[in-house]
């Protein structure tokens, strides 16, 4: 039962869910207004960003330890359910940004500031990436959908940058960042480690 509940990608998704149900609870429920949404969205948003670009370096040490061949096939395989959380809730981010704003000459002076064109360009960089994760755009762009994931570091980087320029308190953004920074530091190494024909 615990198996099939792990292995359950329903379950997975509706995990994935909660913090959006709860977001909106408190905004219609308890009136917490659209800045606490703004916020909140987008930091789940580069949470589950985050947690996509972890599962490579993730499946490396697993492989490395021993956990598998269960465990790096099951993390691979919810790669692109994280992918997409993280882009719904940079949709959520952005769409609320846009709905308190109400204003297309504030979100075009807006756009002139480095905090905020680099919160655009990650999220544009995302709705690449999620218009792309479907079976047949892997099959159609062919070699060239691998060269499109690295947009995943690109949203990533300009991501942080928006937080990093967006708030006064950089704290939380070193906590999410700096296991990240860790996990793809390892993975550098251990490619450079290997034979070229053998690298991730």
């Amino acid at each position: 039962m615990l198996r099939r509940l792990i292995d359950s990608l329903p379950v997975l998704r509706l995990l994935v869910a909660v913090p959006a149900i709860l977001m909106f609870s408190e905004f219609f429920l308890e009136e917490t207004g659209w800045g606490v949404l703004i916020n909140q969205s987008g930091e789940w948003a580069i949470r589950f960003l985050i947690m996509t670009l972890a599962v490579t370096p993730l499946r490396l040490i697993m492989r490395q330890t021993g956990l598998g061949p269960h465990w790096p096939m099951w993390l691979f395989k919810r790669r692109r359910t994280l992918g997409l959380a993280a882009f719904l809730y940079a949709a959520l981010h952005a769409s609320a940004y846009l709905i308190r704003q109400a204003s297309l000459n504030i979100v075009v002076f807006d756009l002139q500031t480095a905090a905020y064109l680099a919160g655009w360009i990650a999220f544009l960089a995302m709705l690449a990436l999620a218009l792309t994760s479907n079976d047949e755009a892997v099959h159609r762009l062919g070699v060239w959908w691998k060269m499109l994931q690295r947009l995943a570091y690109v949203s990533v980087i300009a991501a942080a940058l928006h937080w990093y320029l967006i708030k006064s308190g950089h704290g939380a953004l070193w906590l999410h960042l700096l296991p990240l920074a860790a996990l793809e530091a390892y993975r550098v190494i251990h490619n450079f480690s290997r034979p070229a024909g053998h690298r991730q």
